[in-house]
């Protein structure tokens, strides 16, 4: 009995637009060679080509006038069924158009029409008598050209819509190209012996592992220099030994560099690095590896959970707290710690979330018996914790006993550490030179021309720049509004910190690290180098020194100004000023000398630094959930966040008060604002929020409230007074 293979007419698309999926005809050539997660060309209205990915192949005609696709790019598909259905998932949970998350996963260069190939058509039904057309189709007679060549040799006149012409005439045709085949990779021998675990550490491996027997996730609560990266390693062998596959996820580029660095002389011949940093090109080969199934081990960021993974035994979440997890610029504002779940689910897999400081949501989950629980709460070999002190900002500057933005007590603490030979970390949370200018006479400050934000003065370009959209200009001479030069500073970003302390250790070589030090390539690599050699004598810089980084004469932390943090308005400011406490504060000490923390603030006294300087989470956790509880802030509910955008103020806010009355109704006092965001306008359009909050206790339901959300949206665009309007949604915003 022979089975008939039954061909599809029609294509769903996703493209990698805000839009919905669309339907598109398949040609009879295409319809045997095409399948779901092919990548294709499609005429998207009349005038432009865009690449898409097949996620359905159907015979069912929609009720509009279909397209016919134009070609295969990429025959074998790009994305697999299993991960077609992450992604759906992703796209349905945090309220995305399909095709926005597949632009997110793919690599760059599978997306790119510049990189399409066209070959001229041996058998044309007629010859082209357009002379635009006709010099195309001579270039190809040359033979393949993509599309980047064709529009070089033809200038101005190569459009979309003459190679859309060309395309469906079918005087030329898309050549599909393949994945570049990748050597399978040998067989894992045994991998090499690691280092021996202390008894406290084999304790919670094994508790780890009994708790895979009956939890999908688990909880390690490690102290900061406990070694969970040792208790890491030791499931990355067990798993590499099954010839399974592992997900490193880690959240900053800096970190995956430093931890890669480590674990590269244990698992090397199976382990690929992934992030946004790479070129291009090194993902898709990345890519490739991973969808023909031949790397094991994956150490990346956020965008690493969208690889093709075959066999996935095990993620690893590494700080799992830190909000960097969380896409928060365009959609999907998917978070990595939760997908993560999702996708081990999927394969049958595990999810180890590690931190010293967890997120409450989920220590709250662990306590209640959701996830697992396993606790490593001493530092690893003779260890101390930190001695954490702060100094009186207040009380400093009244008695002058202040150099620059760093006090006298800190600024000693750097002199007696260098002299003992240890090394220092200062951390100040805003990069620049100075915060802003401001005129003495008018109080006149420099503004960006599109967001409502002051310009930060940058010393290495000599620019004033808004760190929202990128706009920059020469600094003033003068005061715009007065005419007067009485131009003040006033603030201190890490350049200014970096120059004020070179200046006062002129013998030191001075490090920092923040977005403007490491955007050349390797430059993280660089710098984190130069700590570990002990070349670099005080690294300042921003939160990305926080993270994770293990370097052992570290003896001093010292933060600049810790109240901006704290007092910023978000029901997260106390949790998230301890966790980045602690976690700066981890970085000291790291081995045999006690670190040394000294924090500058005006509140000396606040109620939070309690439980810092005790490093006492616990405290934290019970104090911040019973206010949360009280105003039923998660964990007890679900926040999702509508981000409404206009290109006027009066726009922006009559929108916001007309969509708060609308969805007042199905959700009653649970929906908060319209409130305008600290930063109101961004890249020339306002902004205000409404936050709706959605109780744990109806979780079952919460598909169904987004759906109403959505469709409460959409009538209020669709009324002609709001048309000018556009929305975002974030779903368990941080």
């Amino acid at each position: 009995m022979f089975l008939t293979l039954q061909l599809k007419s029609f294509a769903d698309i996703a493209l990698p637009l805000p839009i919905h999926v669309l339907t598109y005809r398949v040609p009879l050539a295409h319809q045997s060679r095409i399948s779901i997660g092919s990548s294709v060309l499609v005429p998207l209205r009349t005038r432009k080509l865009v690449v898409g990915i097949v996620v359905q192949l159907h015979d069912q005609k929609p009720d509009y006038t279909t397209k016919e696709l134009l070609g295969l790019v990429y025959e074998a598909p790009l994305v697999s069924l299993g991960q077609l259905q992450f992604l759906k998932w992703i796209s349905e949970y945090y309220i995305a158009y399909l095709g926005e998350v597949l632009y997110t996963a793919l690599p760059k260069e599978v997306q790119r029409t510049a990189n399409i190939v066209f070959k001229r058509n041996p058998t044309p039904i007629e010859l082209p008598t357009d002379p635009d057309a006709q010099s195309i189709c001579n270039l190809l007679s040359k033979g393949t050209q993509n599309t980047k060549s064709i529009k070089q040799y033809m200038g101005k006149k190569a459009t979309d819509a003459l190679l859309l012409s060309l395309l469906s005439k079918q005087w030329m045709q898309v050549s599909p190209k393949p994945l570049n085949k990748i050597a399978p990779s040998t067989t894992p021998c045994s991998p090499p012996s690691l280092p021996s675990l202390t008894q406290a550490q084999h304790h919670a491996l094994v508790a780890i592992q009994s708790n895979f027997t009956q939890k999908e996730v688990v909880l390690l609560y490690g102290a900061i220099g406990s070694g969970k990266t040792m208790l890491y390693t030791q499931l990355i062998q067990e798993a590499l030994t099954n010839n399974k596959q592992i997900l490193l996820l880690l959240p900053e580029i800096s970190l995956v560099t430093h931890i890669a660095e480590r674990i590269k002389p244990l698992f090397g011949a199976w382990m690929v690095v992934y992030h946004s940093k790479q070129p291009p090109t090194k993902r898709l080969h990345i890519w490739s590896q991973l969808m023909q199934g031949h790397a094991l081990l994956v150490v990346g960021t956020r965008s690493s959970l969208f690889l093709p993974f075959k066999q996935l035994h095990l993620i690893i979440v590494d700080e799992e707290h830190d909000t960097a997890y969380k896409q928060t610029d365009s959609p999907p504002t998917y978070h990595a710690r939760d997908s993560s779940i999702v996708l081990a689910k999927q394969h049958q897999a595990k999810v180890l979330l590690g931190s010293a400081t967890p997120a409450i949501e989920t220590y709250y989950n662990a306590q209640t018996g959701k996830y697992g629980y396993v606790s490593l709460p001493t530092r690893f070999g003779n260890a101390s914790s930190p001695d954490v002190s702060f100094i009186d900002l207040n009380a400093a500057q009244s008695s002058k006993a202040m150099r620059d933005a760093i006090a006298l007590p800190l600024l000693e603490a750097l002199k007696q550490n260098l002299q003992q030979g240890g090394q220092a970390m200062l951390f100040q949370n805003r990069r620049g030179y100075t915060r802003y200018f401001v005129c003495a006479s008018c109080g006149w400050i420099p503004h960006c021309i599109a967001c409502s934000v002051g310009l930060t003065y940058h010393q290495e370009p000599n620019r004033l720049i808004c760190h929202y959209c990128g706009y920059s200009v020469a600094p003033f001479a003068a005061c715009t509004t007065c005419g007067t030069n009485r131009l003040h500073a006033i603030g201190f970003g890490t350049e200014r910190i970096e120059e004020s302390v070179q200046f006062m250790f002129p013998n030191q070589r001075i490090g920092r690290m923040d977005l403007d030090s490491t955007k050349r390539k390797n430059a993280h690599q660089s710098l984190l180098q130069q700590v570990d050699s002990g070349s670099i004598a005080i690294l300042v810089g921003t939160q990305m020194i926080a993270k994770g980084l293990d370097f052992a004469n570290i003896r001093l932390i010292g933060v600049i100004d810790i109240d901006a943090l704290l007092y910023f308005p978000d029901f997260r400011a106390n949790e998230r000023c301890f966790q980045l406490i602690t976690q700066l504060a981890g970085r000291a000490g790291r081995r045999d000398e006690q670190g040394k923390v000294l924090i500058q603030t005006r509140q000396p006294h606040h109620p939070l630094f309690q439980h810092v300087s005790g490093n006492d989470y616990l405290g934290m956790y019970e104090t911040e959930l019973q206010e949360r509880k009280k105003f039923a802030y998660p964990p007890y509910s679900k926040l999702i966040k509508i981000t409404l955008y206009a290109p006027t103020e009066t726009w922006v806010t009559a929108g916001a008060l007309a969509l708060k009355q609308a969805l007042a109704i199905p959700f009653g006092n649970r929906v908060l604002g319209p409130q305008k965001p600290l930063v109101g306008k961004i890249r020339n359009l306002f902004l205000n929020a409404i936050y709706i909050k959605i109780s744990t206790k109806t979780a079952s339901k919460l598909q169904e409230e987004k759906k109403t959300i959505q469709n409460v949206c959409h009538r209020l665009l669709n009324n002609k007074t709001y048309r000018r309007i556009k929305i975002a949604f974030d779903v368990d915003p941080v």
